[in-house]
């Protein structure tokens, strides 16, 4: 995102879900709406905190967001909802309407924003890493090994240092087990969610697709109904199930900027099957 160096604030629209904070450095919530020459800033899921600052505070912009021309004390005192609220609608600054207290669509806002979703992503990645570790979990390396032997078969030797060292790196990662899942839950703090989402899975071994196939198996062979070895009991009354539901829910909930790791992978093998096919037809014609 580029800003106007000489005004920074002339697109207010492009600031939105920014980040606020006070001139003391305190983080006060984020940029949701500019409405009457006011700035609606929010914060929280749980404990909604909520403020009306005037744009005319807003004092600069950097990576790290807005930063105001007033201390968080002075925004709490003076720019509070509670403190507003009853000057905006008495003045006909604003109508009631806009100002009234809307707690389930503030927290929806808050919701949306990827900042706080990769958080939940985070924390849900961290406890399924915790449940991982104290189990003793670790990715079933089946997959590993079986891509490992068609590669051996199927390629070249002289090529076989550069394709299995990859795999060789997946499989070292895919034994840290709840170690790389914790890996990743940092990364989603750090926004970096497509190599976090990468972390978590390899970790996991599972994903909501490999999931799904194992319930539709047992679904379609009647073991499903079954109350011994049943694997939706299993998968929620035991650490490792719910260490695998914590990583599939951190890997659904994270929101990043670009493509996914997975998406990228996909489109690069259609692309090469396409060249493939068009190389094959042009060699015919």
């Amino acid at each position: 995102m580029t800003y106007n160096e000489d005004d920074p604030f002339s697109q207010w629209s492009d600031l939105i879900h920014k980040s606020v904070y006070s001139i003391d450095g305190r983080k006060l919530g984020f940029l949701r709406k500019v409405l009457s020459d006011y700035m609606f800033i929010s914060s929280g899921i749980i404990s909604l905190t909520k403020y009306f600052v005037p744009i005319s505070l807003a004092e600069s912009i950097s990576k790290k967001g807005i930063t105001l021309g007033i201390t968080s004390y002075e925004a709490r005192s003076k720019y509070s909802y509670s403190k507003m609220k009853n000057t905006l609608t008495s003045l006909g600054i604003m109508p009631k309407s806009v100002v009234q207290h809307r707690p389930l669509y503030d927290r929806f806002l808050t919701l949306r924003y990827k900042a706080t979703r990769n958080r939940m992503a985070a924390a849900a990645a961290f406890v399924s890493g915790i449940l991982f570790i104290i189990s003793g979990y670790h990715a079933n390396l089946d997959i590993y090994y079986i891509i490992r032997e068609q590669i051996a078969i199927n390629t070249p030797e002289v090529l076989w240092t550069f394709i299995l060292a990859p795999i060789e790196i997946l499989v070292f990662m895919a034994q840290l087990g709840g170690i790389a899942v914790l890996m990743g839950a940092a990364l989603f703090i750090l926004n970096r969610v497509n190599i976090g989402k990468f972390l978590v899975i390899i970790g996991t071994g599972q994903g909501i697709f490999t999931i799904g196939l194992r319930m539709m198996s047992e679904l379609l062979s009647g073991k499903l109904l079954l109350i011994e070895n049943n694997y939706i009991i299993w998968l929620t009354s035991s650490a490792v199930g719910f260490g695998i539901l914590f990583a599939v829910i951190s890997q659904s909930i994270s929101k990043g900027e670009n493509e996914s790791i997975a998406s990228k992978a996909l489109k690069f093998v259609l692309r090469k099957g396409r060249n493939e096919q068009n190389g094959r037809m042009d060699s015919q014609q």
